[in-house]
């Protein structure tokens, strides 16, 4: 099980303190004028190496909807897992290879590219590949958030990041 509270905290604290970067008001309106002001932090330990993160809004392990980025490096791959939650995923630069399932196989692969989208009910398993150039995607749910590997030893806290 993974919680992104020590994260969240970190990124909406990094955030703030960039001014700009995020509008708030009473009503909880949160605006983030472009790309060049998302602050981004390193994933936790359960992501491959050099995967960045960035929320967004929300917070993915208390109950209510969040919404966070994910910039993976090229050629990382995130083996099949699961989520506890309905995901949506979006491709906002560079391309995915998506898989569906417990196991990696070329025919199940989908290639999505900037604007293609998924949907995944709970617990489906699923696995990502950034392309040749990298890959941001932006995932929203409703949380509380986990990610369980299919596979416990595909989890990238076990092996020497």
């Amino acid at each position: 099980m993974f919680s992104f509270r020590t994260l969240s905290a970190a990124a909406l604290i990094c955030t703030l303190a960039g001014g700009s970067a995020l509008a708030q008001t009473g009503n909880d309106v949160r605006i983030i004028p472009g790309a060049d002001t998302i602050a981004w932090q390193p994933a936790p330990p359960m992501f491959p190496s050099g995967t960045r993160m960035s929320f967004l809004y929300g917070s993915a392990d208390k109950a209510g909807p969040f919404t966070l980025r994910v910039m993976m490096p090229a050629g990382s791959v995130i083996p099949p897992h699961t989520h506890n939650m309905d995901e949506m995923l979006t491709v906002l630069g560079g391309s995915i290879h998506h898989y569906i399932g417990p196991t990696i196989t070329t025919d199940q692969d989908k290639v999505l590219a900037a604007g293609g989208f998924v949907h995944l009910p709970p617990n489906v398993p699923h696995a990502l590949k950034a392309g040749t150039q990298g890959a941001i995607v932006q995932v929203s749910g409703t949380g509380p958030f986990t990610m369980t590997y299919v596979n416990p030893q595909d989890d990238p806290r076990h092996t020497n990041r």
